[in-house]
């Protein structure tokens, strides 16, 4: 758990709210007002997220602040009666690859729960047969087609496994609750010979997070 520094008093920026949400955060039945405020207009910079706390903010520096795109989502995440921020931002650039992270927060503190730099499975990847990918996710095998593939061959197609590309919020409507879906790319040889993803369940709890699931996802991309 990460207990992060709070400022009370946000400095005046030059961009407007370019993401609002409003959500039950700090007191259970007391609704807050959440919002990211940066500088710049396409690219972000000093990107601040802003929870209102009665007459003061509470002001948190994402520990990725620049990029395309910042977005807020929020949603009953750690099932405590309470509501949680999920943060993203585009890196831009042909990896199309996105940050994350998610705040808790009390009364004039802020916690980071998860992060998405922090995700880094032990996961391998091998041919298995000629249009057949054996991977390896912590000793558990999955295996993905590789028939799509714009490689001549496997010699030249090394397989490769991104750090994390896309996190999706997936509700479970039967505990009322969210959890994070995390993707990682599997490619050949270059970025753009995507073969699909390894998908991650994860159950965000005060301490960390629980993978509860995992598998392997084609035929379509982020």
């Amino acid at each position: 758990m990460k207990i992060l520094p709070i400022v009370l008093a946000c400095a005046s920026l030059a961009a407007p709210v370019c993401d609002y949400k409003v959500g039950n955060l700090i007191e259970s039945n007391k609704f807050n007002n959440v919002s990211i405020c940066s500088e710049g207009k396409l690219f972000r910079e000093n990107i601040e997220i802003r929870v209102s706390n009665g007459s003061e903010e509470i002001v948190v520096e994402p520990s990725v602040n620049i990029g395309y795109n910042p977005s807020l989502f929020v949603a009953n995440f750690l099932n405590n009666g309470l509501e949680q921020v999920l943060y993203s931002v585009e890196s831009g650039g042909s990896g199309g690859y996105s940050f994350y992270q998610m705040f808790s927060f009390s009364d004039e503190k802020a916690t980071s729960v998860f992060n998405s730099e922090d995700f880094k499975p032990n996961i391998t990847a091998s041919y298995k047969e000629e249009n057949l990918i054996e991977i390896d996710y912590q000793g558990k095998k999955l295996y993905l087609d590789s028939s799509n593939s714009g490689c001549q061959n496997h010699d030249d197609c090394n397989l490769y496994i991104s750090d994390v590309n896309t996190i999706l919020p997936f509700y479970n409507i039967a505990l009322d609750r969210y959890y994070l879906q995390v993707l990682q790319r599997i490619y050949g040889g270059y970025e753009a010979n995507n073969f699909g993803y390894i998908s991650s369940l994860l159950e965000i709890n005060e301490d960390g997070f629980t993978t509860i699931s995992i598998g392997t996802l084609s035929n379509f991309s982020y």
